[in-house]
């Protein structure tokens, strides 16, 4: 090869290099972001919405919207888990993405719920005190009704969190997504491995979205954030998004603005559909924008990319403790004021981005989880080949 198509090759692949990190750092970035609109949906509209009616306006009803942000999370899995295919890996890709999934998961769920468990042992959960101290019974007052054992606690973490979405009796309740999550996962994984075998894979996979928003069940609409998530990594591995067109920035933003200006006002008057079509069309939006790309790739949002797993994991451990109990000492002579109101509010988001940090070394070991069980798995698969060169995973 000559030096010259060597160089071409090299600046090839370090092109490439720069376009998979600014997608990764884009990606992590909203989802950065949408940890963090969860955490402030608990705390001001949830927690002190009923005490503040004011926390509850057409603002934070955008800004503020957990599920919102639930279904961004979906629409990010779905492009995360595909774009290793789309990107020329294949088959053997997706099978990597699969084996690490649970793993992925479980690890670090379990270690939340074990954290949970811990803080019940110790006595230091006052939920229920801060329920009725802010008014929110029908919330934080169903937490943790049935008692914890460590038998209990390692079922839930590793299988009922999986198979079930029942609020009242789940050990970390805000963990309901992850059945959506795991099932959402599977279907994906299902799609790019018949995706050669098909005539017109981006027919069915439109056909598979559409078929899921249309549907009257809540969960469908959740799962077709994945099948867009899968759109949009097709679409930017043929360079549909790559780079954003400048002349085209305007219509974004005036689509985040249409799509924030409905949502919050939905979001006011207690009507939670549209939200995955909402997701979508902001995902549409960031992506077609370079000012938003920028925002969303840059040093702040990726570092809240970076804890954004743990940033959702560890949100209710530290809202059953640490924040149950600085409500129940702020409405100990009287309903808090709203001083209080702020300092608790903003100690709790404090407390929960510190935790997240010092939860990074649990997701290290999922990492390493996953790396080791796909070592196994092509162990075996190469002990049992009798012949010929081992497949590799």
């Amino acid at each position: 090869m000559s030096s010259t198509a060597s160089t071409r090759n090299a600046a090839a692949t370090a092109a490439q290099r720069r376009l998979r990190s600014g997608r990764l750092d884009l990606l992590d970035g909203v989802r950065g972001w949408s940890a963090l609109s969860v955490i402030l949906f608990h705390v001001f509209w949830e927690i002190f919405g009923e005490l503040v009616p004011g926390f509850r306006n057409p603002v934070t009803g955008f800004l503020f919207d957990g599920q919102l942000a639930v279904c961004v999370f979906f629409v990010l899995s779905g492009e995360a888990l595909s774009a290793a295919f789309f990107a020329g890996k294949g088959d053997a890709a997706t099978i990597r993405l699969a084996i690490r999934r649970y793993p992925r998961l479980a690890i670090p769920i379990l270690a939340s719920c074990l954290i949970v468990f811990a803080l019940d042992s110790c006595g230091l959960v006052y939920s229920a005190q801060a329920a009725a101290i802010v008014h929110r019974g029908d919330w934080m007052g169903v937490w943790l009704r049935d008692p914890l054992t460590l038998g209990s606690t390692l079922r839930y973490a590793l299988y009922d969190v999986f198979v079930s979405a029942d609020f009242e009796h789940a050990i970390n309740p805000t963990l309901w997504t992850m059945k959506i999550e795991l099932m959402g996962s599977l279907l994906v994984f299902a799609a790019l491995l018949a995706w050669n075998r098909l005539s017109r894979p981006r027919l069915v996979v439109l056909a598979l979205f559409v078929a899921a928003a249309a549907a009257p069940i809540e969960m469908a609409h959740y799962l077709s954030c994945f099948f867009a998530g899968m759109a949009f990594a097709d679409w930017r591995a043929r360079g549909f998004f790559n780079p954003p067109r400048p002349r085209c920035s305007s219509a974004p933003l005036a689509l985040i603005a249409a799509v924030g200006a409905a949502d919050g006002l939905l979001h006011c008057v207690g009507y939670d559909g549209g939200k995955a079509a909402f997701a979508v069309l902001l995902m549409l939006a960031v992506y077609s924008s370079p000012p938003l790309a920028a925002f969303f790739s840059g040093r702040l949002s990726r570092a809240l990319g970076r804890i954004s797993f743990p940033l959702y994991l560890i949100q209710f451990p530290v809202l059953l403790s640490l924040t149950s109990g600085l409500i129940v000492a702020a409405g100990s002579a009287g309903p808090p004021t709203m001083a209080a109101i702020w300092g608790v509010s903003l100690a709790s988001v404090a407390a929960c981005l510190l935790a997240a940090i010092a939860f990074e070394p649990v997701e290290a070991v999922a990492r390493g989880a996953g790396d080791a069980l796909i070592a196994l798995v092509s162990w075996t698969r190469r002990g049992r080949t009798s012949a010929g060169a081992p497949a590799r995973l």
